[in-house]
């Protein structure tokens, strides 16, 4: 006589239900746009404060522009889907990797540095809550 096994694995959830997900996505959308503008706007002026480079600030600028608004339109989705929601967790995570780099091995004036690292601790806890929203569905 032979017996027949049959196992199943839970599957990660497709998307993420959590009420805290659309609040939590937007605040992260809105402070990573309004970063990017602050870097556009007032690149010149940032450039004396932090000790970096104009271009640097206008490039960041742009870049957090473009991933604020899509930060933004994915908590629009109606379900917010969990693939996205893990790979914004990680290009956080290496947004924290790169900032506390920068702070340790650039030529940042001390209030550039001061501020490349409360990033990466900010930065840092929108990763943790994205993987842990994307993890919970």
């Amino acid at each position: 006589m032979t017996t027949t096994t049959t196992t199943t694995t839970a599957r990660a959830p497709r998307a993420i239900t959590h009420a805290a997900a659309r609040p939590f996505l937007l605040t992260d959308a809105g402070l990573t746009a309004g970063n990017g503008l602050a870097y556009l706007v007032a690149a010149p002026w940032l450039s004396g404060l932090l000790g970096t480079d104009t271009s640097l600030l206008v490039g960041l600028g742009a870049f957090l522009l473009v991933v604020g608004a899509g930060v933004g339109w994915l908590a629009t989705r109606r379900p917010v889907p969990r693939g996205p929601v893990l790979e914004l967790a990680a290009l956080n995570a290496v947004w924290v990797l790169a900032s506390l780099g920068y702070a340790v091995l650039g030529d940042l004036t001390t209030v550039g540095r001061v501020w490349d690292v409360l990033q990466a601790v900010l930065v840092g806890a929108f990763a943790t809550g994205q993987a842990w929203l994307a993890r919970r569905g």
